[in-house]
C-alpha cells in the first residue's frame, strides 16, 4: 500500500487486473483508459472475446495486454465511502458561504472513505505515483524488462509519471489526450475555458456543414448568437425555471464534453428559443456529475496541488478565466475540480513537472474540452525527444477515431516508428526539435466523420 514502508500485514492491498495473452507474445502492453478511476480490467476480456466495441485493439493482439483497475477502485481494493444526499450545483460560488458549501460535502465524503475503507491509511495512498509503482510491480511479476503503454485521458498522467520514475523500464509509450504534470491551477482553468469557446465555434461550423441544423440557413455565427440569446432569456427569467448557470453547465458537461454532440446542442438551443427548455435543464447532468464523484475524486484530488484554497484564491482564477472567455460561458469542469479538491484532506504534487528524455508519442486533438490541446503542447516541452501528433478534429482523445492519427499510434506502439506519409489535412506530426504551429481554425479544420464527429439530433 505504501511503497515507502516494507510490505507487511497492515501495509498491503489487492490489485485486480486481467490480461489477454496470445501465444508467443511480442511484449507487454499496459492499457489505462483514464477516468480517473475508470473501470479497466474488463477491457482485456473484451479484447479476448473480439467484442465489436473494441476494434481499436485488434492491432495489439500479438502482445500480452494488461488492464489493471487502479487502486481504490472496482476490483483493486475499492474504497468504502458514503456519498449521501449530495448534488453538485450548476453555479460556481460567488461568496465565502457558497465556497464553503461547495467543499463541506467533500470533507464529509472523504471522512467516510477514511473511516470505512480498509486497510487503514489507503485513502492517503491513492495517487498516480502509487499507480505507476503498481504497474511496475506487475511488470516485474510478469518477468518483463520493458513495458509498453497505451494511456488515454487521465491514464496519460500515469504514463508520464511512470516514464519519469522508471525510464529504464519504458518501452514504447503512447499517451493520448494529455493530463499534464507541472502546470498551475490557473492554467488548467484557462486552457479549458479556451477549449470550451473553440468547441462552441465548432458547433457553429458544424451547423454550416449540417443541412439539418435548425440555424443552417442563418449562416456563420448563428449558433453563437443562439447561445447568447438563450443565456439572455435565462437571465431574464424566461426559461421555465432553467437558470443561465444551468445552461452553461449543461452545455459544457453534456454537449461539449467527451465526444461532443453538436447536432444535439444546436437542437437544444433552438428548442429553448422556441419555449422548450428541457434539453438544457441541469437536473440530469448535475446528478450524473455527483454519481461520478466516488470514483473521480479520490485519485484526482490525491494528485492535484491546490495553489490557494480560499475563496479569494478561487475568485482570482475565475476573474482571469473571464478575460479569455469570449462567449461568456463561465463554467469549466477544471474550475469545479479545483473547488471540490479543496475540500479533500490529501493533496498531491501535480505542479511538479516530470521531464523525461524517453521518446514517447504524445497525441492530441485541436478541439477537446476535457484535455485541452494546450496541455499537450506543455507536456511536449517536458519530453523533448518525443513526437507530437495533432489531429485536426473533435473528440476527447484520438484513439477511438479511425484515421491517420490512430494509424500513427498503432504504428508507433508496434514498431517505435511513425508513418512515412500522412494526410496533413487531418493530422500534423511534429518530430523532436520542431515547433508546434497554431491551433487549427474551428471553421476550416475538417468537419464530420473524418474529424471524429458523431451524434444525431436529439
Amino acid at each position: 500500500m505504501d511503497y515507502s514502508r516494507p510490505l507487511s500485514a497492515d501495509n498491503q492491498i489487492t490489485l485486480g487486473f486481467a490480461m489477454y495473452r496470445p501465444n508467443n507474445p511480442k511484449g507487454l502492453i499496459n492499457y489505462n483508459p483514464g477516468g480517473p478511476g475508470g473501470e479497466t480490467r474488463t477491457t482485456a476480456w473484451l479484447v479476448a472475446l473480439n467484442f465489436s466495441g473494441t476494434p481499436q485493439f485488434s492491432k495489439v493482439k500479438e502482445y500480452d495486454f494488461l488492464a489493471m483497475d487502479v487502486r481504490g477502485t472496482y476490483s483493486s481494493n475499492p474504497l468504502n465511502c458514503t456519498v449521501g444526499d449530495w448534488a453538485l450545483p450548476s453555479s460556481l460560488p460567488s461568496n465565502e458561504a457558497e465556497f464553503e458549501a461547495y467543499q463541506a460535502p467533500v470533507r464529509t465524503f472523504a471522512q467516510s472513505c477514511i473511516d470505512q475503507s480498509t486497510p487503514k491509511g489507503i485513502v492517503n495512498n491513492l495517487g498516480t505515483v502509487e499507480t505507476a509503482r503498481d504497474w511496475d510491480s506487475l511488470r516485474a511479476a510478469l518477468s518483463y524488462d520493458k513495458m509498453h503503454f497505451l494511456g488515454e485521458s487521465y491514464g496519460t498522467a500515469g504514463g508520464v509519471t511512470y516514464a519519469h520514475l522508471f525510464p529504464q523500464n519504458v518501452g514504447r509509450f503512447v499517451i493520448d489526450a494529455i493530463i499534464p504534470r507541472g502546470i498551475s491551477n490557473l492554467d488548467l482553468a484557462v486552457y479549458q475555458i479556451k477549449a470550451a469557446n473553440r468547441l462552441l465555434l465548432r458547433a457553429d461550423a458544424y451547423c454550416i456543414y449540417d443541412a439539418t441544423c435548425p440555424f443552417h440557413s442563418e449562416g456563420k455565427g448563428s449558433v453563437i448568437q443562439a447561445f447568447s440569446d438563450v443565456i439572455q432569456q435565462a437571465l431574464a427569467g424566461n426559461a421555465s425555471g432553467v437558470t443561465a448557470d444551468d445552461v452553461r453547465a449543461t452545455v459544457n458537461t453534456i454537449y461539449l464534453s467527451g465526444n461532443p454532440n453538436f447536432p444535439a446542442l444546436n437542437s437544444a438551443l433552438h428548442s429553448a428559443l422556441n419555449g422548450n427548455w428541457s434539453a438544457l435543464s441541469y437536473t440530469g447532468s448535475g446528478a450524473s456529475d455527483t454519481q461520478a464523484v466516488p470514483t473521480l475524486l479520490p485519485t484526482l484530488c490525491a494528485d492535484l496541488h491546490i495553489d490557494n484554497n480560499t475563496f479569494a484564491g478561487f475568485n482570482e482564477i475565475r476573474q482571469s478565466v473571464a478575460k479569455v472567455d469570449t462567449a461568456n460561458m463561465t463554467f469549466a469542469g477544471n474550475l469545479e475540480t479545483i473547488l471540490l479538491c479543496g475540500g479533500w484532506p490529501f493533496h498531491g504534487d501535480s505542479q511538479i513537472s516530470l521531464p523525461t528524455d524517453i521518446p514517447m508519442l504524445l497525441v492530441t486533438s485541436d478541439f477537446d474540452l476535457n484535455t485541452p490541446t494546450e496541455s499537450a503542447t506543455f507536456q511536449w516541452t517536458q519530453a523533448p525527444n518525443s513526437a507530437l501528433v495533432v489531429r485536426h478534429g473533435d473528440n476527447h482523445g484520438t484513439f477511438t477515431v479511425d484515421g491517420p492519427a490512430y494509424s500513427a499510434e498503432m504504428e508507433f506502439l508496434a514498431t517505435g516508428e511513425l508513418p512515412s506519409a500522412i494526410d496533413e489535412t487531418l493530422v500534423t506530426i511534429y518530430t523532436p526539435g520542431m515547433q508546434r504551429g497554431q491551433i487549427a481554425d474551428p471553421y476550416t479544420a475538417p468537419i464530420g466523420p473524418p474529424a471524429g464527429d458523431t451524434g444525431s439530433v436529439a
